[in-house]
């Protein structure tokens, strides 16, 4: 059996259809230990919108995880992803924190344009 390589910053997978099926599917493929916080925020958010009778968090849930598969199917994003999470729950440095939080916005905007 061969496996294919993948290129130096290209992504490990292709961005799936924003379902919540697909994004489950990429989840697995890219992090299998995520899986079980996956379901559990899928079941929050339908169980919250039968509860108050709206969609808000379902679509809320799959915004979140559109954005996560678009961050993690970049090994080096993610991994920079991971470590500003870190020092923004960490870090006793306001500056750093900051510099983190604001670095962690930027990542997802570039996921979610790389995505679109």
């Amino acid at each position: 059996m061969s496996h294919a390589t993948i290129a130096p910053g290209a992504p490990l997978i292709p961005m799936p259809e924003k379902t919540p099926a697909a994004l489950r599917i990429a989840v697995a493929q890219l992090d299998p230990a995520a899986i079980a916080a996956f379901d559990q925020q899928w079941d929050d958010a339908i169980r919250k919108a039968r509860d108050e009778y709206t969609l808000t968090p379902p679509r809320a849930f799959v915004e979140h995880w559109w954005s996560w598969v678009g961050v993690a199917r970049f090994p080096e994003r993610l991994a920079r992803f991971r470590e500003c999470q870190r020092i923004v729950s960490e870090s006793d440095d306001r500056a750093q924190r900051r510099a983190a939080a604001s670095e962690l916005a930027a990542l997802l905007a570039q996921a979610e344009a790389a995505a679109a």
